[in-house]
């Protein structure tokens, strides 16, 4: 019984990593273009995500837990599910160390899942992966969103334009005060998205182990989740606000404002169909989206096409990294 927890344990250091790997980039704009204060920012940010995590459904976790690993396959695997799930898990964090040490954005759910996949298929062959879930409900929900968060990013960019296009400068001070709620909201929706893939892999433990399936069991597992996700925003988001505020393009509170906008479009669909999205790719093509409908020249192209060439190589790495992690731990 130790073995199971002491994975739950590492599962829940993974949801923070993926706090502080992935949850800075949703108020990288925020700050980057002096709409909010630092601290302001960041204390509602992970308030927000400690409440999305902890009250909004869990139909994303399901999603983890169901439709990427075939359940037959999760019931025979008997101890070597541990290792598995271990090696699987350990693979997506190794890749998503990397990338947040060098300040690149990629996306820790695409890790988790060509992570996860690995040991199952070097143990069991293709067969073992439900093909279907995971491209209907995983991959494409993940490589479409981007290429709607930059069509949403522009037309928003557009409208707002043409709708404001007679305001004056004090038009910012609004725009700045409704950074708040799209922030928070934000934050609470994508947050709780981000934290739910670990809690799906907790969900399989309990399919393929004796652990509790009690629904204090699942409420204790989603306070837990809430809290790794948001400390984790506190202790390491920072990093990423660079790359995203500056290094995409030079945003100001407009370009803030509309960029989070288009990614709520995204955020509140992800949620109301339970599809498991990538915060990173949204904030990151709604930037580039704005940018481009207002200056296409002053997007810096070089690093988008580096962040997407990130975002396609981070399944097969991470693949990579947990068969390795497995077949190595077979030789032990």
């Amino acid at each position: 019984m130790d073995l199971h927890y002491a994975l739950i344990a590492f599962i829940l250091l993974y949801i923070f990593i993926t706090g502080f790997h992935d949850e800075g980039n949703l108020i990288a704009t925020i700050i980057s273009s002096r709409s909010i204060g630092i601290r302001s920012a960041f204390i509602t940010a992970s308030l927000a995500q400690f409440i999305g995590t902890a009250t909004l459904s869990t139909t994303v976790a399901s999603t983890i837990s169901k439709d990427v690993l075939k359940l037959k396959y999760i019931t025979i695997a008997g101890n070597d599910l541990y290792i598995m799930i271990f090696t699987g898990l350990l693979g997506a964090v190794v890749w998503n160390l990397v990338t947040w040490y060098i300040g690149m954005p990629s996306s820790s759910s695409h890790a988790l899942v060509g992570g996860m996949i690995g040991p199952f298929i070097i143990k069991y062959g293709i067969d073992s992966i439900n093909i279907y879930g995971i491209l209907l409900k995983v991959i494409v929900p993940l490589f479409l969103s981007p290429v709607f968060g930059f069509l949403i990013g522009y037309l928003v960019m557009y409208l707002t334009s043409r709708i404001l296009r007679r305001a004056g400068v004090k038009v910012n001070t609004v725009l700045k005060k409704l950074q708040y709620l799209t922030l928070f909201i934000l934050n609470a929706g994508q947050g709780a998205n981000d934290a739910q893939k670990g809690m799906g892999l907790i969900y399989i433990l309990t399919i393929g182990s004796s652990l509790s399936k009690s629904s204090e069991f699942h409420n204790t597992i989603k306070i837990l989740s809430a809290f790794m996700i948001s400390f984790g925003l506190l202790f390491g988001g920072l990093r990423m606000i660079k790359s995203v505020g500056t290094r995409i393009y030079r945003v100001k509170p407009f370009h803030s404002f509309n960029a989070q906008i288009s990614s709520l479009f995204i955020v509140i669909a992800a949620a109301l169909f339970g599809l498991p999205t990538s915060g990173t790719q949204i904030i990151n093509s709604s930037v580039l989206g704005v940018g481009a409908k207002e200056r296409p020249a002053a997007v810096r192209w070089q690093f988008a096409r580096g962040m997407f060439a990130s975002w396609i190589i981070t399944i097969p790495a991470s693949f990579a990294i947990s068969s390795i992690l497995f077949l190595i731990s077979k030789t032990v």
